[in-house]
């Protein structure tokens, strides 16, 4: 493996397995799959509109990401800073881009480490019905694209301070943008606000939670993660 190779892969091996070496880790993902299932079926809409589909929890799913993702990546930089081993971890021989790729595949992992378990809400609408497993391959993908995108905004908070409780807070305002895009119309009008909307995460992910792959959702979300992790 050359140099670059393995000084990611041990940045990630020390990011990932350290978040499951505590509780932290266990009650994140645990967290995750419960409010992904309250958005899914504890709704009077999902018995009322009688389809085996994730539509409830694709309304919800956005939202939660907003302080999920910082949820994740909130320690990954500013812990760094607080303990005073950020110094250390910058002189060592690799380039700055090899560290965040590193701390940016740990958190992807960890996100999908948890979109793994949640998919007992697959299992629930399984046993409910037949559901369209090529719309739900979609819209997994969907989450996990839009999870990429919002982990790099999430990381790129992080690395502005070292208090965990800001770098929460501010990951959460960082994820809330591209989210709340959707809403542009509070503040925009004409062109504008149809500009802004279309930029929207809850917009992009539409086409995914249909069951429908497009390359302008697919391009969008990693233009986002990878210009990010350029900052």
């Amino acid at each position: 493996m050359p140099k670059r190779g393995r000084v990611i892969w041990a940045v990630f091996k020390r990011e990932f397995f350290s978040y499951f070496r505590n509780p932290t880790g266990y009650v994140f993902i645990t967290l995750f799959v419960f409010l992904s299932a309250v958005a899914a079926f504890w709704q009077e809409n999902f018995f009322l509109n009688n389809l085996d589909n994730l539509d409830q929890l694709n309304k919800f799913f956005p939202y939660l990401l907003i302080f999920l993702a910082p949820a994740i990546t909130m320690g990954l930089w500013a812990d760094e800073r607080r303990q005073g081993t950020a110094e250390l971890l910058l002189t060592l021989p690799a380039s700055d881009a090899t560290l965040v790729a590193g701390k940016y595949l740990a958190a992807l992992g960890i996100y999908s480490v948890a979109l793994v378990f949640s998919l007992s809400n697959v299992v629930v609408l399984l046993f409910l019905g037949s559901p369209d497993q090529g719309m739900l391959a979609a819209t997994y993908f969907g989450y996990w694209l839009m999870g990429a995108a919002l982990l790099a905004l999430g990381l790129l908070a992080s690395q502005l301070t070292e208090n965990l409780t800001v770098a929460f807070v501010l990951g959460s305002v960082f994820c809330a943008v591209p989210v709340f895009m959707r809403h542009a119309g509070v503040l925009f009008t004409g062109r504008a606000r149809r500009v802004a909307e279309q930029l929207s995460a809850i917009e992009q992910f539409r086409d995914l939670a249909s069951g429908v792959i497009t390359a302008s959702s697919v391009i969008y979300f990693l233009s986002i993660a990878l210009g990010v992790l350029y900052l």
